[in-house]
């Protein structure tokens, strides 16, 4: 197993890539006012005290005094069994695509900046796909206190997937945020940026150009859903930045039908620049010829992959073209995934002397933390399509 490439090389990297460039849009309607109302509402729903009214008098309800512990409780136990363990290891065994990573892709992992975040702290933008839509923050204006505790109650629902497993499960999530209560991934979304100790600046939809380019719409321009793709571009600042960071989440199919290379969201993600992408419980879609088009985009485009075993075949990374690490423990898929077992994968975790500890659990195998994890680097051209 080879080094991965110097830290100079690793700089000069850097200097290429570049976040995605909106065209210029309409002017917004969305006032500052606005965007403190997105900011307390957030903060609300993540068991934080905010200041403004109705929120600081639903905020004495024992409803939301027992949210706010029991979420409390939650982040506490993940932070020590999850995130902690996490960012250590990242910060030991990332450090190379850390610090080139100015934009990470994260495919398939619908609202998960949490992990994202925690494995690339210092990127200045994040591209979250899924299939969940955008949908809205919650307006309490008007809000009793019953209204306000049932949507709580289904948001800590919604969330339950995630805390014990590490992952959002697709049929379970678009239950819980498609009914009256939560709607879409954008409190999921802001509840993760404020856990985190960030601040919202800003808001907005994002609509495409048949060009593939960004038109940022103000984010009450539109109904709420119009179809994939449908997207949203959320402006924060982390806990002492002085230099805003950005959250791009787009709802997108990424099936080779709905994926085609003439398509406006194939164009968009052709152009995106990212020197990182992550994978994870990605239901081994990309194992499947009718996921090859995002695949080989994966893998033309990124300089680092991190991913699990339900991300790229290992067959796709050949040595002459990609350097690994392999960390955890390969088994074979769950139940669920019948068919996608990977006898050469299985052979080079057996290697002696090839596998590192992984010591925290991300993945399917929730219920007996066997992991794998798999860092690559590509050091030539792009690797060739298999088909």
């Amino acid at each position: 197993m080879k080094n991965f490439a110097p830290a100079t090389m690793v700089l000069l990297l850097a200097l290429v890539f570049a976040a995605p460039t909106p065209v210029q849009a309409p002017a917004s309607a969305t006032s500052e006012a606005d965007h403190a109302a997105f900011e307390d509402a957030a903060k609300f729903i993540s068991g934080l005290p905010c200041a403004s009214e109705p929120l600081r008098k639903l905020q004495e309800t024992k409803e939301w005094k027992d949210y706010a512990a029991a979420l409390d409780k939650a982040w506490g136990d993940l932070e020590t069994k999850r995130l902690k363990p996490m960012r250590e290891w990242a910060a030991a065994e990332l450090t190379d695509s850390q610090s080139a990573t100015r934009t990470l892709f994260y495919p398939f992992g619908g609202p998960d900046f949490l992990t994202a975040f925690e494995l690339y702290p210092d990127a200045e933008t994040y591209v979250l796909l899924g299939l969940e839509f955008v949908g809205k923050l919650p307006d309490f204006r008007d809000a009793t206190p019953g209204r306000a505790s049932g949507y709580l109650r289904t948001l800590n629902g919604a969330l339950w997937d995630f805390f014990n497993k590490s992952y959002f499960v697709t049929r379970n999530m678009s239950a819980a945020l498609a009914g009256d209560k939560v709607d879409g991934v954008l409190p999921v979304l802001s509840l993760f940026l404020k856990r985190t100790g960030n601040a919202i600046l800003s808001i907005k939809r994002c609509e495409f150009l048949d060009t593939g380019e960004i038109m940022e719409m103000d984010f009450f321009a539109r109904p709420r859903r119009t179809g994939r793709p449908d997207g949203v571009k959320i402006e924060f600042l982390t806990a002492g930045g002085t230099k805003p960071r950005t959250l791009y989440y787009f709802s997108a199919d990424l099936s080779d039908g709905a994926f085609p290379t003439t398509s406006k969201f194939y164009r968009f993600a052709r152009a995106l620049s990212f020197e990182t992408t992550f994978i994870k419980s990605a239901s081994y879609l990309m194992h499947y010829t009718f996921f090859s088009i995002i695949r080989g985009l994966v893998l033309e485009k990124s300089q680092w992959i991190l991913e699990d075993d339900t991300g790229i075949p290992y067959k796709y990374f050949t040595p002459e073209t990609w350097d690994s690490r392999l960390y955890g423990e390969y088994i074979k898929p769950i139940e669920l995934f019948k068919g996608v077992d990977q006898d050469d994968l299985r052979k080079a975790y057996a290697e002696p002397g090839r596998v590192k500890i992984l010591p925290y659990h991300l993945g399917y195998h929730w219920s007996t933390n066997k992991d794998a994890l798999l860092y690559f680097h590509k050091k030539t051209a792009a690797a060739p399509e298999i088909r």
